[in-house]
């Protein structure tokens, strides 16, 4: 009988590959929410909120054990009491409830929103009708929406929400766009706006769209690395339009497979059945910790050979 040295036989088994794409984690805005979370909970035995102050599911039960109250609205919290209000903005309308109900405030509002929250309000005070992109359900345009008169606002969020609009043609218009949207779907939305009103502009000269720079970089690495995987995983709650716009990149990018997952409940078997390679994504609302559990929990399905993206070089983590 023949024996084979090993290093004669075929290496046949192929190892997955799971690309971790950067940035990740939580972003500028929410960090800094958090952080200040933790310096409230320091000073207030309690202090309430009306509405999830970061898009995790994690996070919010983890602060709601510790002294932070949701309530259903301003309305419902109680008269002198500690409030606080998310990254995402707080109007004018809401403050001025909140001094008549003499609650002290605590505002976690995003910088780049403050900022865009002020562009429209010096847009609107200069006469000029304000058209806003975005979803109406969505916390930064209801704040944006409550910042200056509704009279002189319109939202939409699709090509037939601009056929809606009214004639604006004796009117100076500007439009502004929610800061967590995909590229790709507000061109459409601005190119029939131009199309009905051609002296539309955007609000501010700087750029074409308002979506931070954040949400742009991390839809931008996913469309390079497309190429490369046959399934895109993004970690990110369902109410988070960023998480939404990041998967809408993924299929717009003609990934085999794109799903969203929010924790590591979430991953099913069979998920990375049939998968050569893959990419995981993070929404900004996502903590690193929860992102090292979820590689954690993929690398017990199956053999992955985990690669930072990108990078000069691609570096090779542990598999």
């Amino acid at each position: 009988m023949r024996y084979h040295d090993v290093r004669d036989i075929p290496y046949i088994h192929k190892i997955m590959i799971g690309y971790l794409l950067h940035p990740r984690g939580y972003c500028f805005g929410v960090k800094r929410t958090v952080n200040m979370v933790e310096q409230v909970l320091k000073l207030y035995k309690s202090v309430y909120i009306v509405e999830d102050i970061v898009h995790s599911k994690l996070f919010m039960d983890n602060v709601l054990s510790k002294g932070v109250i949701k309530a259903h609205s301003i309305d419902d919290v109680p008269d002198g009491s500690a409030i606080m209000f998310s990254s995402r903005g707080i109007s004018p309308k809401i403050l001025k409830k909140a001094d008549e109900k003499q609650l002290t405030v605590i505002d976690a509002t995003c910088p780049i929103v403050k900022e865009l929250q002020d562009c429209i309000v010096a847009k609107a005070e200069e006469g000029y009708t304000i058209i806003l992109i975005g979803s109406r359900s969505h916390q930064q345009i209801a704040t944006l929406l409550g910042s200056v008169n509704n009279d002189d606002v319109y939202i939409v969020n699709n090509e037939m929400d601009v056929d809606l609009l009214p004639s604006l043609e004796d009117k100076k218009v500007v439009y502004f766009t929610q800061t967590s949207l995909f590229p790709n779907n507000v061109k459409k939305i601005v190119d029939n706006l131009k199309i009905k009103i051609p002296e539309i502009a955007h609000g501010r000269n700087n750029s074409e769209y308002d979506i931070c720079q954040e949400t742009l970089d991390r839809q931008n690495v996913i469309a390079k690395i497309a190429p490369k995987i046959d399934l895109l995983i993004v970690l990110g709650s369902a109410y988070s339009a960023n998480a939404v716009s990041l998967v809408q990149c993924g299929n717009a990018n003609n990934i085999k497979n794109v799903i969203r997952i929010d924790s590591v409940e979430s991953i099913q078997k069979d998920l990375l059945n049939g998968v050569d390679s893959f990419a995981l994504v993070s929404s900004t609302s996502i903590d690193e910790c929860i992102i090292k559990d979820i590689e954690n929990s993929l690398q017990n399905l199956a053999g992955i050979e985990y690669i930072i993206y990108p990078q000069i070089e691609e570096q090779r983590v542990t598999a």
